[in-house]
């Protein structure tokens, strides 16, 4: 099968405001073609219904909502496009697929609903690459969950839509097949270049899976932006994972040492230490690393257990008050360029610390200061980029 000439995948913006359980929801945001925004925050601040009114499930105060120049809602002038007219695919944790079809005709179904395609879509390498083919007499309630959402997925990629929504897609997927399914969804950014939102109450998956993150909290944006940026500040740990809070690291793999079963990451031009990865040399990779498990020191440690120590300065000391027991250190890591390297670190790569306050003032810590940052190579949890 095959369709007419494909226009270019569209920016979606959002800009809304809703009411829904009490809850007084107000933000905006922007996902370009081919990137994965996620929406994260405590349950209840609102990322569900704010996916749900985006796509015109429920109803809005007032906002706008567009795909490039094709604006979909508008409150000033009354245009409120019906959700078939959006042309956005939904994806949620149950997989739902018309129970009367066998999987072969939930799959025709999304495609020949399809309006004039935004992008080049192929049916047959939708369903080799989701590995489809040999599943197509089946019904519905014959399929395991990770099968189930294989089928929702390329039936809504099918649909050629011009966004895609997608709501804890692994929620009813078992743990031991969740990689595998991570992996496609991770792909898909490149495959199909949508604007994708992405809802997940599991962090690591928004981690694994998206360029920008948006975190809401009791209905309003608390922050926006890159990734890395957003979830390495701790300040935002109130709104996300409290004590767990940590740093999101960009990096490429550099080497593999097979006698120590070790692996080098190259993250802002130095190296850091993790246990053996299976992507191979180049790969781009997100590191992981709580507060509580850096440590900060003046000078580098001889004759130490601790595998990385890398080099910053600095940025930022937050202390609770004179009561409070602990506080947190901000370090933006020296940038150290290698000539030789045709993929250049990020300009910016922060780590935080999060220490007791009699540490940090018997230490002198300030703004400003060279510092050294450690961390145990066990200490670290990797998430592979596509």
């Amino acid at each position: 099968m095959s369709r007419g000439t494909p226009s270019p995948p569209a920016p979606l913006a959002v800009e809304l405001r809703l009411r829904r359980a009490g809850l007084d929801i107000q933000a905006q945001f922007r996902v370009a073609p081919g990137h994965v925004c996620a929406l994260v925050g405590r349950p209840g601040s609102g990322k569900t219904a704010l996916m749900q009114c985006a796509a015109g499930l429920i109803p809005a105060q007032s906002g706008r909502v567009s795909v490039g120049t094709d604006v979909l809602y508008d409150s000033p002038t009354g245009l409120n496009s019906p959700p078939e007219s959006r042309r956005f695919a939904w994806v949620d944790g149950r997989g739902l697929l018309f129970p009367h079809m066998n999987v072969r005709r939930n799959l025709e179904y999304g495609y020949k609903r399809a309006a004039a395609p935004r992008h080049q879509i192929d049916y047959e390498s939708v369903l080799d690459w989701l590995d489809l083919k040999s599943l197509l007499a089946l019904w519905p309630h014959q399929l395991a969950p990770a099968q189930r959402q294989r089928v929702a997925l390329a039936r809504a990629l099918l649909s050629m839509p011009s966004a895609l929504f997608l709501r804890d897609p692994l929620g009813q997927v078992p743990t031991h097949e969740q990689p595998a399914l991570l992996e496609l969804l991770g792909e898909m950014r490149t495959r199909f270049r949508l604007p994708t939102v992405f809802m997940s109450p599991r962090i690591d998956e928004a981690i694994r899976l998206a360029d920008d993150v948006v975190i809401l909290h009791e209905g309003r944006v608390a922050s926006a932006g890159p990734l890395a940026r957003v979830l390495s500040d701790v300040s935002l740990s109130t709104f996300l994972e409290g004590v767990h809070a940590g740093c999101v690291l960009e990096g490429r793999v550099s080497q593999h040492d097979i006698e120590w079963l070790l692996t080098e990451v190259d993250v802002a031009g130095q190296r850091v230490t993790i246990p053996a990865l299976l992507q191979a040399e180049g790969k781009r990779v997100r590191l992981k690393i709580r507060a509580r498990d850096i440590n900060i020191h003046r000078e580098a440690l001889p004759d130490s257990s601790i595998s990385n120590q890398l080099r910053g300065r600095i940025t930022q000391v937050m202390l609770a008050g004179n009561n409070g027991a602990y506080g947190a250190v901000a370090v933006e890591l020296h940038r150290l360029l290698d000539l030789h390297d045709s993929n250049p670190p990020p300009a910016e790569a922060v780590v935080w610390s999060l220490l007791t306050r009699r540490t940090i003032e018997q230490m002198g810590l300030a703004p400003g200061q060279d510092c050294h940052v450690s961390f145990k190579a066990m200490a670290v949890t990797v998430a592979p980029r596509a």
